[in-house]
C-alpha cells in the first residue's frame, strides 16, 4: 500500500485531504521508518443513522494490506460465542441469581430488568456475567450496527484480520470469579437506575466530531470506582496487550488499517499514546493541518 502522506496532490485533492477538513472521527498514522499503519477508532452500535464515512477512510479502507478487528466476526466466532454461552452462562449446581446477590441487590436487578423490557425470573438462572450482557442489550433496544459490521461486507475475508479471538474476547467476561460478576452485574443495575445506560449519544457525538479529548473526558467519566476493575481489564490491559501486534505489523511493513472501539484509542492509556511514548511517530490524518500533501524531498513510498 502506498503511503497515504506521499499520495499526489492531485489524489489528495479529490479526497477532501488538501482542504481545511470538516469534524469527522479520528483517524490516526502511525510510522516507523519505513511503514505506516491506521489506527481508526469505532462505535460498536448506532443509536440513529449517522453520516461519518468519508474518502480518506474509504480510500485507506479499500488499499489497506489488510483490515484488522478487535474479532473477525465469521462463522467460527459466532458459533464460538454460542458454545461459550451454552457451556459457562448458565448456574449448574442448583443456585441462581437469587443466591448469590443480597436481598435487596435482587430487589433491584428485578426493578432494572423490568425497566429494560425483560424480568427477573429470565435471568435468574444464568451466571452473572450473562445476566450483565443479556441487561446491557435490552437496555439499548433501538440501535443498529456500528462500523464494523458496516464495513465488514467490503473486507475480502483474506484481508481480515483480528487481534483477539472471539473464545479470547468470551473469556474477559466468562471466566472471572463470582464476586467480580457479581461487582459488574450490580455496576450495570446501577448505571440503568441512573440513566447512564442510556447516554450513548455524548459519546456518539464526540465521537463523531472527531473529539478524541473529549471522548476520553466522557468515558471517564461514567467510570465508577466499582467499574475500574472492568476497565482495565477490558480496555487498559488490551491495549498494552495489542501493542506486540501493532509494533510487529511496522516491523514487517504490513501497511494495515486497524479498527477498534473508539475508547481504546483516547486519553493517556490509549493505543496512539502508547505507542507514541514507544517512539513511534503518530499524527492524527483526519485534521487539516496534518493532512496537506507532503513537502519536496519526503521519503519515499515502499515499494511492492
Amino acid at each position: 500500500m502506498k503511503r497515504l502522506r506521499h499520495l499526489p496532490a492531485s489524489v489528495m485533492l479529490a479526497l477532501g485531504l488538501a482542504t481545511p477538513a470538516l469534524a469527522e472521527p479520528a483517524l490516526w498514522r502511525v510510522s516507523d521508518a519505513d511503514s505506516d499503519i491506521y489506527l481508526f477508532g469505532s462505535v460498536h452500535i448506532f443509536t440513529k443513522q449517522v453520516d461519518w464515512r468519508t474518502p480518506q477512510f474509504d480510500y485507506i479502507l479499500a488499499t489497506a494490506d489488510h483490515v484488522y478487528f478487535e474479532v473477525v466476526m465469521d462463522v467460527e466466532a459466532y458459533s464460538t460465542i454460542t458454545q461459550v454461552t451454552l457451556a459457562k452462562g448458565m448456574f449448574r449446581d442448583g443456585r441462581t441469581l437469587a443466591d448469590v446477590l443480597s436481598a435487596a441487590d435482587y430487589a433491584r436487578l428485578g426493578n432494572a430488568a423490568v425497566s429494560v423490557g425483560t424480568t427477573v425470573e429470565a435471568l435468574n438462572h444464568m451466571l452473572p456475567w450473562l445476566a450483565t450482557m443479556t441487561l446491557m442489550n435490552d437496555a439499548y433496544p433501538r440501535t443498529s450496527a456500528g462500523v464494523e459490521l458496516l464495513v465488514d461486507a467490503e473486507v475480502a475475508p483474506g484481508r481480515k484480520r483480528g487481534l483477539e479471538t472471539a473464545a479470547e474476547q468470551m473469556g474477559f467476561l466468562a471466566d472471572l470469579g463470582m464476586a467480580e460478576q457479581v461487582d459488574n452485574l450490580m455496576s450495570t443495575v446501577e448505571g440503568i437506575e441512573s440513566g447512564a445506560m442510556a447516554q450513548l449519544e455524548p459519546m456518539i457525538e464526540a465521537w463523531q466530531r472527531g473529539d478524541a479529548a473529549g471522548l476520553a473526558e466522557v468515558i471517564e467519566g461514567q467510570v465508577t470506582a466499582r467499574d475500574r476493575p472492568m476497565y482495565d481489564r477490558l480496555l487498559t490491559d488490551r491495549n498494552l496487550r495489542w501493542l506486540t501486534a501493532l509494533e510487529r505489523l511496522l516491523a514487517d511493513n504490513d501497511e494495515s488499517l486497524v479498527i477498534v472501539d473508539a475508547g481504546h484509542l483516547v486519553g493517556a492509556e490509549g493505543v496512539p499514546a502508547l505507542l507514541e511514548a514507544r517512539g513511534y511517530t503518530v499524527e492524527r490524518i483526519d485534521q487539516a493541518e496534518t493532512a496537506a500533501p507532503p513537502a519536496t524531498g519526503a521519503r519515499s513510498t515502499k515499494r511492492r
